[in-house]
């Protein structure tokens, strides 16, 4: 009867467990084979580079590079605190990371309930009080209510591509609206609200007396008005 009790409780502990439920290795294991891992040398090169990454999102915050670093905090896919510091650089960069910024992955790093992404930017900037150009911190942790080992790894990669994409996903993504932009055409007489609502608001605007010039800067497109219609695009 004791015996009998025993495999009772052993089933209902296994049933209870998650069946795929990965271990902090194993989930550490599977970012790495996902992403490959930037490793910096002694002398400001790098022995390897791996991924560019960028944010899908804003809200994540950089810092000057630290083991101290307060990491940004990702649960349930929500940022919930954001991460580095006060940060100046007389405007050049705000501290504040906006989608599309390039970043490398330096480590992986976890804790009971969470996994930390240790990100530096590609760019190097002059941070007051550090000697030379420095990358920035911009370290991310996917925390977890009831720890690592509820979650499965196919979890961890799914909440950690909703808030990043890899350079070469971002640029296979932008392909198909760069060949939708290509197939839109200029005719001639067009009106400048028929152009704006096929190109967008220009980033340029200049005008000539009676000669307007749309400037579209990321489709090497001007586009000339005379009277507000087209009479020249190239």
């Amino acid at each position: 009867m004791y015996r009998q009790i025993c495999y009772l409780l052993l089933f209902l502990v296994f049933a209870a467990s998650p069946a795929s439920a990965a271990t902090p290795g194993e989930l550490s294991s599977a970012v790495t084979s996902n992403y490959r891992i930037t490793i910096p040398g002694f002398l400001g090169n790098f022995k390897t580079i791996g991924d560019v990454l960028t944010p899908r999102r804003e809200g994540l915050r950089v810092d000057r590079p630290s083991k101290m670093f307060k990491p940004n905090v990702v649960q349930n896919r929500q940022l919930v605190v954001s991460g580095g510091g006060a940060l100046s650089l007389g405007g050049v960069h705000s501290g504040l990371l906006k989608p599309g910024e390039r970043l490398y992955l330096y480590g992986v790093s976890t804790g009971d309930n969470y996994l930390q992404l240790d990100l530096h930017t590609v760019t190097n900037y002059v941070v007051p009080g550090m000697r030379g150009p420095q990358a920035l911190q911009a370290s991310v942790r996917f925390q977890y209510d009831n720890g690592l080992t509820g979650i499965t790894t196919q979890q961890l990669l799914d909440d950690i591509d909703a808030w990043f994409a890899t350079e070469e996903d971002a640029r296979a993504a932008a392909k198909p609206r760069q060949a939708a932009k290509a197939t839109r055409t200029i005719k001639l007489g067009q009106t400048q609200e028929q152009v704006t609502a096929a190109f967008g608001a220009p980033q340029k605007q200049i005008l000539l007396g009676t000669k307007t010039i749309f400037l579209y800067c990321d489709a090497d497109l001007k586009v000339i008005f005379m009277d507000g219609k087209v009479v020249d695009a190239e």
